[in-house]
């Protein structure tokens, strides 16, 4: 029997990025990305954009990602109807990690801004990234919040690649690891130093 072919070409972009959402969701995408010291694991780049790639070649969006100093943005337009454009933007933020130069950390922000977009636009959810961290980032505290002490941005530094600093920086929606409170930066430093404690126990 023949397989019934969809004709997309008179669809609106709505309905398109309706359809690539759902056969996303389908897809049942591997998440390859794992933060250690934090305990869970994320999306990378690479786990969705070629099945993006490949939706929307299918039903006919096009997609395109520019940056400014400030807004990154994602434009989804209907190759069909050039005229019908969705848009997407996200801050940017400048992240100054050790050991890593200016154009090195520029490539940083811009691969997660490419993540976090394709992620906003495509409705690709993750689970709670930070529990613990997470909720004491976020909690309401009648009392004044004390930042990180030197000592402790230092050992945060050393016992994290920049990778993972900038994942947590991210999902703490923390800009830099002097923005830190001292219980968030002694629950990473714990966390670390835990799983330190197992693989020597191994």
């Amino acid at each position: 029997m023949e397989e019934l072919k969809i004709d997309y070409s008179n669809m609106s972009i709505y309905k398109k990025i309706q359809i690539v959402k759902r056969r996303l969701l389908e897809a049942n995408l591997k998440k390859t990305g794992e933060n250690k010291f934090a305990g869970f694991k994320y999306y990378e780049l690479a786990d969705f954009t070629p099945t993006i790639i490949q939706l929307c070649n299918e039903v006919g969006l096009f997609t395109k990602i520019t940056f400014t100093n400030e807004i990154a943005t994602l434009k989804i337009i209907n190759s069909d109807k050039p005229e019908q454009i969705e848009e997407y933007t996200s801050p940017m933020r400048e992240l100054q990690l050790k050991g890593c130069n200016d154009i090195q950390a520029l490539g940083g922000v811009e691969t997660y801004s490419r993540r976090y977009l394709y992620m906003s636009a495509f409705d690709i959810i993750e689970n709670d990234m930070f529990d613990a961290v997470s909720n004491q980032s976020n909690q309401k505290e009648s009392k004044k919040v004390s930042l990180a002490t030197e000592k402790q941005i230092s050992i945060l530094k050393d016992l994290y690649s920049q990778e993972e600093q900038m994942q947590a920086l991210r999902f703490i929606k923390k800009s830099k690891l002097e923005e830190l409170t001292i219980q968030e930066a002694s629950s990473l430093i714990s966390k670390r130093n835990k799983k330190e404690e197992v693989k020597e126990n191994e």
